[in-house]
C-alpha cells in the first residue's frame, strides 16, 4: 500500500503561525481546498496590526495618540501593499507591537518593593484604576517572610506581562526576527539596573533588584513565552535540523545603511523642534500655539540649532543620493543627537515629564531591532515594518498635543473664523497625508486600477503573481513539467527559499550551492536566481565554480543541448533563469560537420580539437556568423585559458581577431577551463562579426584559432598527430571578403 501522505520533515525556513492559520480556515471548510477561505485571515492580522498600534498609543498616552499611532501605521503608503500578498512582516507587526503595549504597561508603573512590613489590605496604582489585592503566599523573602509566587506582581500587571508573553511565544512562532523583542526586554532591563546602581550606589544589592517589580515584569513574559515561542527551535533541533534558518550571507551585503533608514526618529525629531520653537515663542504671530508664558531658561536654543544643523548635515546626503553613510556622518549624527538631548532634556523633563520616560522605554525597546534592520537587513523597507509603530510613537505623542493646544488655543481666543479655517487646513493636510496611503492599495501594477471591483485577478494564484511574477513563473512552469511527466521535478535552487513553499513534497534543493556538474546529477532543472542565487555563490570565484560556469553553454532554441535555457523571467525586483539539465551528454561525442581532416589535433596536452561548424565561407562589413568549436578534454587544464580566432591573410597578416573566453554568454559568464573535466565534449558556439572595412577583397582569408594563457598572454603549444606546429590551427581556409552591396 502506498505510504499516507505527511507533512515533509524540514518545513525549514520559517516558523509554521501564518500556515497553520490558513490550515485552520481550511479544515473549518471541511478540508475542501479554497485559497480564498484561507487567506481571509490577512486582513485580520492586517486589522490586527492597527488595532495593536491603537492599542500601544492609547494606553500609554491617551487616546488621541492611540489614534495618531493606528492612522500613521495603517495610512503608511507600503502597508496595505504588502499586506494583501500576506507578507510575514504584517502578523509581525501585529504580534510585535501587541507584545510591546502590554510590556510597556506592565513596567511603567514602579510599586514599592516586598518587605518585611505587612502590605496594606489593597494597594492601589494611582495611573491605573485596577486594585491589587493582598500579596499572598509561597516564596521566601531575605527577610525571611514567605510570600506567593503571584505575589511577584499585582494582578493587573501580571496580566499585561502574561499577555506579552503570549504574544511574543507567537511572534516566535511566526519569524526567528521576533527574538530581537527579548534583546529589547534585555535592554531595559539593563538600563533599569544601571539606573539603580547610579541611583543607590553602595545600597544596591542584586537580591534587591530582583525583588523589583520591572526585572519581575520581564520574568513573567519570559517565563510565559519560553514553552509556546522554543517549541519550533526546540523541534528542529530534534529532527537535526538548525535551530534557525536566516538568510544566506549575501542579503546583508545589499543593507542601504544610509539615511533614508533614520526617516521615522528624523520625522519625529523635526516636529518636535518646531513644536519646541512655537511653544518657545518664535512663530506666535503666525498661530496662537502657547498658554502661558513659557520659561525660556528650560531650552537651550543655540545647542538645539546646531544638534538640528549637525543631524541634518549628517543624513542628507546619504538620503538625497542613496548610499552607504560614512564613519565621518555617524560621527557628526552622533555630536548632533547628544546636542538635542543637551538642549532639550531640562524642557522635556519639565513639560513632559512622565511621556518622555515613556517614550524612552518604547524606543529601547525597539532599539535591537533597529539596529539589527538597519546593518544587515535595510535592503527592503518593509523588513522594518515590526517596530514602525513603536517609532511612530513619538510623531504621534507630538501631533496629539500639538493640536489639542493648538484647538484649545484657538477656541479659547473667541475667534471662530480663524478655529475654522485652521480646523480646515487642518483637515484638508490630513487628507492630503492619507491619499498615498489609500491610493498606493488601490492600484495594482500589473492589473491597473479596477482589480478589487473586476475579475482581472480572479483567483489566489494570480494576485501573488501580480506581486512576485518572476517567482510565479517559475512555479508556473514546474507546474506543467509535473502535469506533463505525471511527477515532481527535482529542482536545485540555491537561495531561493520562497520556493519549496509551493511545492511541499517536491525535492527542491535551495541551501546547498553545488559547484560541480556531478552534484547535479539526476536534477531535472536548475534555477538560477538574483540576487539570491548569486549571492550563495559571491564568495566562490568562476575559475573554481563548474557549475556556475557551465551556465554559459545553455542555449534556448534547442531541446539536444547539454544545459538547456528552459524559461526565465525578470520583474524587475527578481530575475530568475530555469535551466533544463541533461548531464549525461557531457560524455557522448557530438555530431561534426567539419572533423579535422588532418587527424589528432591537441593543445597543451589536455585538449583535442575535434572540429567546427560554420555559418558561411563569407564577410562584407557587419556580417554576423555563428560557429561552433568542439573540444575533448583529455586532462585537467593547469590554468584559465582563452581562445583566440584569427581572419588572416595568404602572408599571415591578421586582419581581424575574435578573442574570448570559451563559450562566454550575454552576462560575461563563461566555462573556465579551469572546472573543465576529463572526458567530456564541449560546444563552444562563436559569434563572429565582421567590423573590419579596410581589408582588401579577396578570397584568400583563412580562419585560425589557438589558446593562450589569460595570466600570461602565452600560446599553448600545438601537435597535429603527435608533431609539434608553429602557430596556430587552421579551422577553415578560402574565406571571401566580399562588398557590401553584394550580400
Amino acid at each position: 500500500m502506498p505510504a499516507e501522505p505527511h507533512p515533509p520533515a524540514p518545513i525549514g525556513y520559517y516558523p509554521q503561525f501564518l500556515p497553520l492559520q490558513y490550515t485552520f480556515l481550511q479544515l473549518a471548510t471541511g478540508g475542501v481546498i479554497n485559497d480564498h477561505t484561507a487567506r481571509a485571515v490577512i486582513p485580520f492580522l492586517h486589522l490586527g496590526s492597527i488595532l495593536a498600534a491603537y492599542t500601544l498609543g492609547h494606553r500609554l498616552f491617551g487616546r488621541r495618540v492611540g489614534i495618531y499611532t493606528a492612522a500613521i501605521w495603517a495610512l503608511y503608503p507600503h502597508v496595505a501593499d504588502w499586506s494583501r500578498f500576506g507578507d510575514l512582516e504584517i502578523p509581525t507587526t501585529f504580534l510585535f507591537t501587541a507584545a510591546a503595549a502590554f510590556f510597556l504597561l506592565a513596567w511603567r508603573h514602579e510599586l514599592p518593593e516586598i518587605s518585611s512590613q505587612p502590605l496594606p489590605k489593597r494597594v492601589t496604582d494611582p495611573a491605573n484604576t485596577e486594585t491589587s489585592p493582598p500579596t499572598p503566599r509561597s516564596i521566601a523573602t531575605e527577610s525571611g517572610q514567605r510570600v506567593g509566587l503571584r505575589s511577584w506582581l499585582p494582578p493587573h500587571r501580571r496580566r499585561y506581562a502574561i499577555s506579552a508573553g503570549l504574544l511574543l511565544g507567537i511572534g516566535m512562532w511566526t519569524k526567528p526576527t521576533m527574538g530581537a523583542f527579548i534583546w529589547g526586554v534585555v535592554a531595559l532591563v539593563a538600563v533599569d539596573l544601571a539606573q539603580q546602581i547610579g541611583t543607590k550606589r553602595s545600597g544596591f544589592s542584586l537580591a534587591a533588584f530582583r525583588q523589583r517589580a520591572r526585572f519581575r515584569v520581564a520574568l513573567w513574559t519570559a517565563i510565559v513565552c519560553i514553552p509556546l515561542g522554543a517549541v519550533w527551535y526546540l523541534r528542529n533541533i530534534i529532527l537535526g535540523h538548525a535551530p534557525i534558518t536566516m538568510p544566506t550571507d549575501f542579503w546583508p551585503t545589499l543593507a542601504a545603511r544610509s539615511g533614508v533608514e533614520f526617516g521615522w526618529p528624523l520625522l519625529a525629531l523635526l516636529l518636535l523642534v518646531v513644536y519646541v520653537l512655537f511653544d518657545y515663542g518664535v512663530g506666535t504671530r503666525f498661530v496662537v500655539a502657547t498658554t502661558g508664558q513659557p520659561d525660556k531658561a528650560l531650552l537651550r536654543l543655540p545647542q538645539l540649532l546646531i544638534g538640528l544643523a549637525l543631524v541634518l548635515v549628517a543624513l542628507l546626503p546619504s538620503i538625497n543620493q542613496p548610499r552607504r553613510m560614512v564613519w565621518t556622518e555617524y560621527l557628526v549624527l552622533t555630536t548632533g543627537a547628544g546636542l538635542l538631548v543637551v538642549a532639550q532634556q531640562k524642557y522635556l523633563r519639565r513639560r513632559w515629564p512622565g511621556t518622555t520616560s515613556q517614550l524612552v522605554w518604547a524606543l529601547l525597546l525597539a532599539l535591537p531591532y533597529f539596529i539589527t534592520w538597519f546593518y544587515s537587513y535595510s535592503y527592503h523597507y518593509r523588513l522594518s515594518f515590526p517596530i514602525v509603530p513603536l517609532l511612530v510613537l513619538p510623531t504621534a505623542v507630538i501631533l496629539a498635543r500639538w493640536t489639542q493646544k493648538l484647538l484649545t488655543a484657538l477656541a479659547a481666543a473667541q475667534k471662530p473664523w480663524r478655529l475654522r479655517i485652521i480646523t480646515a487646513l487642518y483637515l484638508t493636510a490630513l487628507v492630503l497625508l492619507a491619499g498615498p496611503g489609500v491610493i498606493n492599495a488601490l492600484y495594482d501594477p500589473n492589473a491597473g486600477w479596477d482589480w478589487l471591483w473586476t475579475d482581472k485577478l480572479p483567483d489566489d494564484l494570480s494576485k501573488y503573481a501580480s506581486g512576485n511574477p518572476a517567482l510565479m513563473a517559475v512555479v508556473n512552469g514546474l507546474e506543467i513539467f509535473e502535469q506533463d511527466n505525471g511527477r515532481l521535478p527535482v529542482v536545485v535552487a540555491p537561495g531561493i527559499v520562497r520556493l519549496p513553499f509551493f511545492f511541499p513534497t517536491a525535492e527542491i534543493r535551495t541551501q546547498a550551492a553545488p559547484t560541480r556538474l556531478s552534484q547535479l546529477d539526476g536534477i531535472d532543472y536548475f534555477i538560477y536566481g538574483m540576487p539570491e542565487t548569486r549571492g550563495m555563490y559571491q564568495t566562490i570565484p568562476l575559475q573554481q565554480n563548474q557549475v556556475v560556469s557551465a551556465l554559459a553553454l545553455a542555449d534556448y532554441d534547442s531541446s539536444d543541448q547539454l544545459i538547456r535555457k528552459a524559461w526565465w523571467h525578470d520583474d524587475g525586483n527578481f530575475n530568475y533563469t530555469v535551466y533544463e539539465l541533461h548531464l549525461a551528454k557531457r560524455f557522448i561525442k557530438p555530431e561534426i560537420g567539419a572533423p579535422t581532416p588532418e587527424g589528432d589535433v591537441v593543445f597543451g596536452e589536455f585538449v583535442r580539437f575535434l572540429g567546427h561548424n560554420i555559418g558561411g565561407d563569407y564577410f562584407f562589413p557587419g556580417r554576423k556568423i555563428i560557429m561552433n568549436l568542439y573540444w575533448e578534454v583529455l586532462a585537467p587544464p593547469p590554468d584559465d585559458y582563452m581562445v583566440y580566432i584569427h581572419l588572416r591573410d595568404a602572408q599571415g597578416k591578421v586582419w581581424e581577431s575574435w578573442d574570448g573566453p570559451v563559450t562566454r554568454s550575454a552576462d560575461g559568464n563563461y566555462y573556465s577551463t579551469r572546472v573543465w573535466a576529463p572526458g567530456e565534449y564541449i560546444d563552444d558556439k562563436r559569434l563572429l562579426v565582421h567590423n573590419q572595412t579596410a581589408i582588401p577583397l579577396g578570397k584568400d582569408y583563412a580562419i585560425v584559432i589557438g589558446l593562450y594563457n589569460l595570466q600570461t598572454g602565452a600560446r599553448v603549444p600545438l601537435t597535429i598527430n603527435g608533431q609539434p606546429v608553429a602557430d596556430g590551427y587552421v579551422v577553415h581556409r578560402n574565406i571571401a571578403i566580399v562588398p557590401e552591396e553584394n550580400r
